[in-house]
This record gives structure tokens, C-alpha cells and sequence, in this order.
């Protein structure tokens, strides 16, 4: 299932030429058939024209996997605290300490930045402006095709945002699967309820649109995203603060889109390095 992002666009020259390569080895590809808006049957095409809805194949995280190929990352290492000063950071993950580190530079959702983050950081207030929207997605294999007329749906619907057919994306599986989103004001509204309550009241909204069997139900999974969209960015590309050698950047700077998390990323390097001297 891809439950994360179901799609990216692209519209900046720079993002454009940076993905040459992925389009070139079919690392990411378009998304074709048919988006449909709920509940009036409406159909348009999801790639044509001036707009064309890339993924990742044959999987979401495929572009980020292949952007990190050579890379030393560490995965499933929560960074749990940020102690120290400018140009001697130090990162708490689990029972070990990891530094020093002349910068550090985050990449994590604004409030989660805003935790970490020391409070010498001069940009606390533009964090603090910063608004994310949280999502549940409902993810259902089905034991039989509906045979539905489109291969994504933005739905007009109190609880329900977004239906996708999963196996209508590149190199997915044939199995006929859906991912169903909710919509950004629902998610806020019962963020901190059980997640099987939330499982239910989805499947009853799915269900005005697309019958679900009482199997498909019962083996229907829940996500639940804190940090999804963003409501309100932070209205600036990146964050940097050069007297502590800090710095924050992500898509919840500019919009919530993949695109936009790039470009934060490429503007914050750039800054980067007219400010720091890297050895040869």
C-alpha cells in the first residue's frame, strides 16, 4: 500500500532537472487513468494536459531510495533530544550519544522541529506560526475488483477526502487494493481517538461509495499521521540561524507538497554553502 503520499507534481524547473535521472530509469513514472470527484461521477484525466501526477515505482519510496543510494543514513534511530552549543552538538538516541556536530540541520515536521530544537534557535517564532494537519488512511485489500471507473476519486464528504486504487499506479501488484483518506478537518477533529473507532466510522463513509464486504472490513487497516499537510506553512524557504548553527527545512516551509519539500531542502543547501567550509 502506498498510505503516505499518493502522488507528486511537478512544476519548478529545478525539481524537474534534479528527476531526470529518475525518469530516465523509470524510478518514477505517471499515473494515468481516470480521477473521478464524489459523489457526482464526474471523471478527468489524472496525467494530461499541463498536469501530469508522477509516483514512485514500483513504490513511493523508490525516488527517496534512490536519491539516498550512497549515502550513510541510520534508520530506526529516533533522535530523542539536541544537547550542547554552536558547533558542538550532540544527539541523544536511545542510551547513546552521537557527536559533535559542528551544524545540525532538521528535516522533521515543523512541531516535532520545535521540540527538538535548542531555545537559542532564533526561528522558534515562524515554527510556532507553522500549521500541520493530520490524516488517517484506510487501507483494504479487496477480495474482489468493484471494477470502479477510476483509478483515484477526490470525494466531497465530511469524513472521507480521497479514495485510490492502488493497483491502478506502475509496477504495483495486481491485486485490487484501495487506500482511503481522510479528510484534513476530520483527522484534526479525532486525532487522539482509538484507532478502531476511527476504522469504523471510516468504512461506514467508505461505504456510501463503494461496497465493502464484511471480510474486506474486518481486515481493513488504519494509519494515522499527526503531521500529513500542511494548513499553514511558515512562509519563508528554510530556517537558518548562523550564530548557533542551526537549521530546520522542509515541505511545511513553503506547501504540502513533495516539490515543495525539495526545494526547501535545495534553497537550505545553497545558504549552506556560502556559511560553511567543507574540507577538500
Amino acid at each position: 500500500f502506498d498510505h503516505g503520499a499518493q502522488y507528486f507534481t511537478i512544476r519548478d524547473g529545478r525539481f524537474r532537472a534534479a528527476l531526470e535521472t529518475a525518469q530516465a530509469d523509470r524510478v518514477i513514472e505517471p499515473w494515468t487513468g481516470a480521477l473521478a470527484t464524489l459523489p457526482d461521477g464526474n471523471l478527468a484525466a489524472l496525467s494530461g494536459g499541463d498536469t501530469t501526477r508522477y509516483v514512485g515505482s514500483p513504490s513511493m519510496n523508490a525516488l527517496a531510495k534512490a536519491m539516498a543510494a550512497g549515502l550513510d543514513i541510520q534508520t530506526d534511530a529516533p533522535v530523542e533530544a539536541i544537547s550542547g552549543t554552536a558547533g558542538k552538538w550532540f544527539l541523544k538516541i536511545g542510551d547513546r550519544r552521537e557527536g559533535p556536530f559542528d551544524w545540525l540541520v532538521l528535516a522533521a515536521p515543523a512541531p516535532q522541529s520545535a521540540l527538538l530544537l535548542p531555545d537559542e534557535f532564533t526561528h522558534h517564532g515562524a515554527l510556532a506560526k507553522t500549521r500541520m494537519n493530520a490524516c488517517f488512511t484506510l487501507m483494504i485489500r479487496q477480495t474482489e475488483d468493484a471494477k470502479l471507473p477510476f483509478a483515484a476519486a477526490r470525494v466531497d464528504d465530511p469524513v472521507i477526502g480521497w479514495i485510490s486504487r492502488n493497483n491502478s499506479k506502475p509496477e504495483r501488484p495486481d491485486e485490487p487494493c484501495l487506500v482511503v483518506n481522510a479528510t484534513a478537518k476530520w483527522s484534526d477533529d479525532h486525532l487522539e481517538e482509538p484507532l478502531e473507532d476511527v476504522r469504523r466510522t471510516m468504512l461506514e463513509a467508505l461505504q456510501r461509495y463503494i461496497p465493502i464486504s464484511p471480510s474486506e472490513a474486518e481486515a481493513a487497516t488504519i494509519h494515522r499521521w499527526r503531521y500529513a499537510n500542511v494548513d499553514r506553512p511558515a512562509g519563508q524557504a528554510f530556517l537558518l540561524d548562523d550564530v548557533s548553527q542551526l537549521a530546520a527545512c522542509g515541505d511545511w516551509c513553503i506547501a504540502g507538497r513533495v516539490e515543495a519539500a525539495f526545494l526547501s531542502a535545495a534553497a537550505l543547501g545553497d545558504a549552506l554553502k556560502q556559511i560553511v567550509k567543507v574540507a577538500p
